[in-house]
């Protein structure tokens, strides 16, 4: 996995400096923009406020999952 990953990043719009990564890491931006409406839908099902959330693709260096594949693979 590369260092810098792209991410789908959920920010607080009171406090833009507060941001999660919801999901990821996607190797390409095309791939994190075919999956950003159902990530959206999924931190909104997990999480009421996070409908006043904003969203957006992200390139940053992390190989850590996003929240959901972290939440997923903690299930199993």
């Amino acid at each position: 996995m590369n260092s810098k990953n792209y991410y789908i990043v959920a920010k607080a719009p009171d406090d833009p400096s507060l941001h999660v990564k919801i999901s990821g890491p996607y190797l390409t931006q095309k791939a994190a923009k075919a999956d950003l409406a159902e990530a959206i839908s999924e931190a909104q099902s997990l999480d009421s406020s996070a409908k006043n959330y904003n969203y957006e693709i992200s390139y940053i260096e992390s190989q850590k999952p996003g929240i959901l594949q972290h939440m997923a693979a903690s299930a199993q």
